[in-house]
């Protein structure tokens, strides 16, 4: 779909859930050499925005031209991230499972583009294992009007969570977990969130667990990529 709407016509549909260059050279000190196109139109974006959406720029790469991984913002926001979790779970190669041991880690980045996607996880999503919750995100697709939505990845849970919590000061997933399209080594998929006071969670369940807390927050536009594609 073309676009059709400037930033400050999207600023005054969605307020501060906008989240574009500014805010990402506040959060990460980095912006694009061009600011993409909205690729939304008007109407789209004022659903999106009732139904609790934000749109916000993602990038693939940090200010000294690295890939934008999950490492690396582990290693470069190391406050915003639970240091208990990043100690027993093996974050820095230590004896359990971490993220650190995981290939996509140091490897999958954000695609550089405008997205949108829902700050909370669905309601309807809650409590169920991982493959019924696909027809929880078809059914908001059909809610919204528009073909389909995917989950996040992990790299995009993260990224997103971070770019709103260091620019808007408020912890999304704060008690919930957003169950991503990352699998793990093992056939697991890592989920992203219990980012309480102690800071932000990435943990890994099988596709059978389920929990009240853990859902998804759907999302729609630039995909994820691998850092070898950049």
């Amino acid at each position: 779909m073309p676009a059709v709407l400037s930033l400050d016509d999207a600023r005054v549909i969605f307020g501060n859930d906008v989240l574009g260059p500014a805010e990402v050279a506040e959060a990460f000190a980095a912006s694009p050499r061009e600011i993409p196109a909205i690729p939304f139109s008007g109407e789209l974006l004022e659903a999106a925005q009732r139904a609790g959406e934000m749109l916000l720029l993602r990038l693939s790469t940090a200010p000294d031209g690295r890939p934008l991984t999950l490492l690396h913002m582990i290693e470069g926001f190391a406050d915003a991230f639970d240091p208990k979790l990043l100690r027993q779970m093996g974050y820095q190669l230590k004896d359990d499972w971490g993220i650190a041991l995981e290939p996509l880690a140091a490897r999958e980045t954000c695609a550089t583009g405008w997205a949108l996607v829902r700050k909370h996880i669905l309601d309807d999503s809650r409590n169920l294992p991982y493959d019924d919750q696909a027809a929880a995100l078809q059914r908001y697709a059909q809610q919204q009007g528009v073909a389909a939505v995917r989950r996040r990845s992990a790299v995009e849970a993260v990224y997103d969570t971070l770019l709103y919590f260091r620019t808007r000061r408020v912890r999304l997933l704060d008690k919930t977990w957003d169950w991503s399209a990352s699998a793990t080594i093992d056939g697991g998929y890592l989920n992203v969130g219990g980012f309480g006071d102690n800071g932000m969670q990435i943990l890994s369940y099988s596709r059978a667990c389920r929990h009240g807390a853990l859902g998804v927050c759907p999302t729609r536009g630039a995909e994820t990529r691998s850092a070898e594609a950049a």
